[in-house]
C-alpha cells in the first residue's frame, strides 16, 4: 500500500462534507474519489475539494472498481449501509461506514462475515473515539473501580425540527422529506442519536470491567412516536450487573448531551464527549474534592479519525481488520442494544 492512504466517499451528505473538509490538514491521507447520484452534490465536491472529474462518479459501483482507492467512507442513508458495506468488502475495499453501521444484529454479523472472508478493514463512523479527549476519558475511568459505580446517565439530543414554541406548542411539523423523520430511511432518535450515549456507556462498562463486557438487562423502554412515524424522543433503562444505566435521546429537544457517572463517594461528569471542543471537560467530584479536566487538544474529531485510520492501515503489518479504539465487538454490542430499544 502507498505511503498515503487514498480515500473514496460514497454518498455526499453532511457527514461526507464534514469528513472531506479535513483532508487538507492531514499528510497521510488523500481524498481522490467520490460517488453520488445527485448532480449538484457531485459538482459541489468537484469545486470545493479539487477532485479530478474522472474520479467523480454517478454510480456507486464505479468507485469500488477504482484500483487507486484504498478505503471507502460509506455515507449513505442507514438502510443502504448493509448492501454497500458487503459490496465494498467483496471488492476488497477497506471500509469506514457512517453510524449506525447496520440496523440489526443479524445485518452487522453478515457484514462482518464478508469483511473477514475478504480480509478488509472495517470501522464505524463514531469519530469521537479517535479524538485525544476520548483517551483522556478512559484514563480517568481506569482509576475508578466497577464496584464504586452506582449509576450512569447519558443523553444526546438536539432540536432538528426547528421553529418557535408558543406556550410549549410548536406549529412546525416534521416532514418525511427530511431523512431524520422518514421511517423508510430508518430515521428517528434512537438510530440517529442514541448510538452516541449507547456507544460510550458500553465502553465505560468495558473499561471498568478491565476490557470485559457485561450483558445488559433491559428494565424499561419509552418512545414518543411523532406524526411521521419515527421516534422523536426515546429513553431506555438498563442494568449492567449492579449498575443502573439511563439513556435519553431526542430529535426535537435539546438535552444536556453529557454522561454522568454517579459514584458511591462522588460523581464524574463528561461534558460534550461526542464533539470535543475547548468547551468539553471532565469534572470529577470525590469526597468533596472537585477537579476539572478540560479538552486542550483542538484537533477536529473527523481529522483525528481519518489520520488514525490511515496510520493504522499504513502500519498494519499483521492485516488486522479492526482498530483497537473501535473493535468489531464494540460495534456488535452497540447494535444489539439499539435494535432491542428500537423494536419496543
Amino acid at each position: 500500500m502507498n505511503k498515503i492512504i487514498k480515500w473514496g466517499i460514497i454518498g455526499l451528505g453532511n457527514a461526507a462534507i464534514n469528513l472531506a473538509k479535513t483532508f487538507s490538514q492531514i499528510s497521510n491521507s488523500q481524498l481522490i474519489a467520490v460517488a453520488s447520484k445527485t448532480d449538484h452534490k457531485r459538482n459541489f465536491f468537484y469545486r470545493e475539494f479539487e477532485i479530478e472529474k474522472k474520479n467523480i462518479y454517478d454510480n456507486y459501483e464505479d468507485i469500488l472498481n477504482n484500483p487507486n482507492v484504498d478505503i471507502v467512507f460509506i455515507s449513505l442513508p442507514h438502510t443502504l449501509h448493509k448492501e454497500w458495506c458487503i459490496k465494498a468488502a467483496i471488492k476488497k475495499k477497506n471500509i469506514l461506514v457512517e453510524k449506525p453501521a447496520a440496523l440489526s444484529l443479524k445485518d452487522i454479523k453478515e457484514i462482518l462475515s464478508h469483511v473477514k472472508s475478504n480480509n478488509v478493514f472495517f470501522s464505524e463512523g463514531l469519530a469521537y473515539k479517535f479524538h485525544p479527549f476520548f483517551k483522556e476519558i478512559l484514563t480517568v475511568l481506569k482509576n475508578t473501580k466497577l464496584q464504586d459505580i452506582a449509576s450512569i446517565r447519558g443523553s444526546f439530543g438536539n432540536d432538528a425540527l426547528g421553529g418557535k414554541k408558543f406556550f410549549g406548542f410548536r406549529f412546525k411539523r416534521a416532514k418525511k422529506s427530511k431523512r431524520l423523520f422518514n421511517p423508510e430511511l430508518a430515521g428517528g432518535a434512537i438510530w440517529d442519536a442514541g448510538c452516541y450515549p449507547v456507544s460510550i456507556i458500553t465502553e465505560i462498562i468495558s473499561c471498568l470491567n478491565q476490557g470485559g463486557s457485561i450483558k445488559p438487562k433491559i428494565l424499561e423502554i419509552s418512545q414518543n412516536i411523532g406524526s411521521t412515524g419515527v421516534d422523536e424522543h426515546s429513553s431506555i433503562k438498563l442494568k449492567f450487573g449492579n449498575i443502573l444505566v439511563s439513556i435519553e435521546t431526542s430529535l426535537v429537544d435539546s438535552l444536556p448531551n453529557n454522561i454522568e457517572v454517579e459514584l458511591v463517594n462522588g460523581k464524574i461528569i463528561i461534558n460534550n464527549p461526542w464533539f470535543p471542543s475547548s468547551e468539553s471537560y471532565i469534572e470529577t467530584i470525590t469526597n468533596s474534592n472537585k477537579k476539572i479536566i478540560k479538552c486542550k487538544n483542538k484537533i477536529d474529531s473527523y481529522e483525528s479519525e481519518i489520520q488514525s485510520i490511515s496510520s493504522f492501515l499504513l502500519n498494519n503489518d499483521n492485516n488486522k481488520l479492526e482498530h483497537p479504539l473501535l473493535t468489531h465487538k464494540n460495534i456488535l454490542e452497540n447494535i444489539e442494544i439499539l435494535e432491542l430499544w428500537s423494536k419496543n
